[in-house]
C-alpha cells in the first residue's frame, strides 16, 4: 500500500471533498489531485498571461515575432 499522511482541515473542508468525492464517485485523494492540477494549470496561464503582456509592450520582442511569423509564412508559401 502507498504511503499515505493525515491532513486537518475544517470538517466543513472534509464534508465539502467527501461529498465533490461521492458526486464524481473519486476518493478524496483524487478530489485533492485533481483540484492541485488545477491549481498548477490556473498559475502556468497567469505565468503565461504575464510573459505575454510583457513581451506585447517590448518593441525587441515584437519583432522578433513578426520576423518569425514572416518566416513561418515563407515556409507555408514553399510547400
Amino acid at each position: 500500500m502507498a504511503d499515505t499522511t493525515t491532513v486537518k482541515v475544517h470538517t466543513s473542508t472534509r464534508d465539502l471533498l467527501l461529498a465533490l468525492g461521492a458526486s464524481r464517485r473519486e476518493s478524496a485523494d483524487q478530489v485533492i489531485r485533481a483540484a492541485l492540477a488545477a491549481m498548477q494549470r490556473d498559475e502556468r496561464c497567469r505565468v503565461a498571461a504575464a510573459e505575454a503582456r510583457a513581451i506585447k509592450d517590448d518593441p525587441e520582442d515584437r519583432a522578433e515575432i513578426a520576423a518569425i511569423q514572416q518566416d513561418l509564412a515563407a515556409l507555408r508559401a514553399g510547400s
